[in-house]
């Protein structure tokens, strides 16, 4: 009597990413059978009735009590009893996976009476801890509990919608194509497939080409024996604990610890880059920009001051990451070489929320990602309802959330049935999440990503070589811009390097050009790909 939202959540059902799926498709309708879920006992949903003390059924009575006090005592009764149930029910994390039907209605009861009194920011931190649970079961349209599948994802979507909406006055504009010379970056990947396979064949293609337009280091490993152990973190990707999502930990941390980078993107083996002319250096200062934080007024108390210092800290930005109507994606981030960063690659690597009944949760990184970060600030009460009239960030102030078009956006299945942004022309990486390696769609998805960003490049230096034999006249072709052009012509001198790799890429017949599409994108070549490669 149960249907499975496949469509909700393609981590934990990635089929459902391979299949073009329409909203009207998903959503449920006649077609559905009829949902008695008056004949579904807690026991059925939920059968370690009593965990570590706690009743489910009791818990049951409870909330629904709960969500009943907005009706006599009003909102704020309400919110401060479910809040307690919330807390009472994940207080052992682990433990409160023998019942995520009872968990995800929690948080998503708790998120509803937030957005009731305009606290976006708290809603949607609940909603996406609710997120936690879902991604390993997925959604049940006919439950016992008050979280039908569509209710929370179109929360989820609107709510995620708002937030950004907060977020974008607290970031500058920059242009996609800022390079720093003094800024150190690297980008590391881990593509453990086959040698063959076309899914790193194509991502080992990406990594390389992008590299030589910006000069990145790269660090592509292929197997786990190339990734250390860390033995000052205690980190060790052949512990028999720690699934291949978490390798990129470990991967991580080393990389940061040889002290040669200012900055690490990571970015998934099925995520491409799309933009050839965008930098990570354009993402990193335009998240880490500290100029655009609200201020408070000239006539602020003293203790509005005090207040304002703890909502709003002028302090290092160390995570940029992205999130979708479900919560954290963390196919691509960016990490910060701080003391913050290494403290917080421990506790993600420690964390043990998927001990007991989640130890096979089918997106543990991301999971355990989500819980470090946010829990235990989102479910603070003390203070939180000051906090929230100024909507004030949830995460922790070192952590930035990007906008999907600027860090990630997903391939169109994947978008569709997670509410969330589907790739367009102009997105920096393309995602696959949720779509199998081994399956002819999806690698004819990778195919076509990387065909996309190659013709860019080819384009690029097809505008830069015609400059270069008939002036900037040339481009009037291309565009009509003549401060484009005249930034175009103001490139610094080729790279001697870039004629001889581009002719490299293999199945492609064009005639070799010039080094001249580095001139066109003013980038250095110096730069090296680890031996992991």
């Amino acid at each position: 009597m149960t249907w499975a939202l496949t469509a909700a959540l393609t981590a934990a059902l990635p089929c459902a990413a391979e299949m073009e799926l329409t909203l009207a498709e998903a959503m449920p309708g006649p077609v559905l059978p009829p949902c008695d879920n008056w004949q579904i006992s807690v026991l059925e949903e939920c059968p370690n009735a009593t965990l570590d003390g706690l009743s489910w059924p009791r818990f049951q009575r409870d909330l629904y009590a709960a969500r009943a006090e907005v009706f006599g005592d009003g909102l704020a009764e309400a919110t401060r009893a479910v809040w307690g149930l919330v807390a009472e029910a994940t207080a052992n994390f682990s433990q409160a996976f023998a019942c995520p039907g009872a968990v995800v209605s929690g948080y998503f009861t708790l998120a509803r009476l937030l957005a009731q009194q305009g606290r976006k920011r708290r809603a949607l931190a609940m909603l996406h801890l609710g997120f936690i649970f879902v991604r390993d079961r997925g959604f049940s349209e006919c439950s016992t509990w008050p979280a039908a599948g569509w209710d929370v994802m179109l929360a989820g979507q609107v709510l995620t919608e708002r937030v950004r909406q907060l977020d974008d006055g607290l970031r500058p504009a920059a242009g996609g194509d800022v390079r720093e010379a003094a800024l150190r970056v690297a980008v590391v990947t881990i593509c453990a497939y086959a040698e063959d396979e076309p899914v790193r064949v194509l991502c080992a293609q990406n990594r390389r080409l992008y590299q030589m337009l910006h000069g990145y280091d790269l660090h592509f490993f292929t197997d786990a024996s190339q990734i250390q152990p860390n033995v000052r973190a205690q980190m060790d990707v052949k512990d028999g604990v720690h699934k291949p999502f978490f390798w990129k930990v470990n991967a991580v941390k080393n990389v940061l610890d040889t002290g040669n980078y200012d900055w690490v993107l990571w970015i998934d083996c099925d995520a491409f880059f799309m933009d050839p002319t965008r930098t990570i250096d354009s993402v990193i200062a335009m998240y880490s920009n500290l100029s655009h934080l609200p201020q408070p007024g000239e006539d602020a108390s003293a203790e509005e001051l005090e207040m304002w210092r703890k909502m709003w800290p002028e302090v290092e930005v160390s995570l940029i990451l992205a999130v979708d109507s479900t919560g954290i994606n963390n196919g691509v981030w960016l990490l910060k070489n701080t003391f913050w960063s290494h403290e917080f690659l421990q506790r993600w690597w420690r964390s043990d929320i998927l001990q007991g009944p989640g130890k096979d949760h089918n997106c543990s990184d991301q999971s355990t990602m989500l819980h470090a970060l946010l829990q235990e600030r989102a479910l603070r009460q003390d203070g939180a309802e000051l906090w929230d009239a100024y909507e004030a960030p949830i995460y922790p102030p070192e952590v930035r959330v990007a906008r999907q078009e600027h860090l990630q956006s997903f391939h169109q299945a994947t978008a569709q049935s997670a509410l969330s942004r589907a790739w367009q022309d102009g997105d920096f990486i393309k995602h696959h999440p949720g779509c199998h390696y081994y399956k002819a769609p999806c690698q004819q998805l990778y195919q076509e990503a990387q065909d996309i960003f190659w013709n860019k490049v080819l384009l690029a230096q097809s505008w830069a070589e015609d400059i270069k034999k008939n002036g900037m006249s040339a481009l009037e072709k291309y565009w009509g811009d003549e401060k484009l052009m005249a930034k175009i012509s103001k490139g610094p001198a080729p790279h001697a390097n870039c004629v001889n790799e581009l002719a490299l890429y293999p199945g492609k017949q064009f005639v070799r050009h010039s080094a001249s599409v580095e001139q066109f994108l003013g980038r250095s070549s110096e730069s090296k790909t680890s031996s992991a490669f």
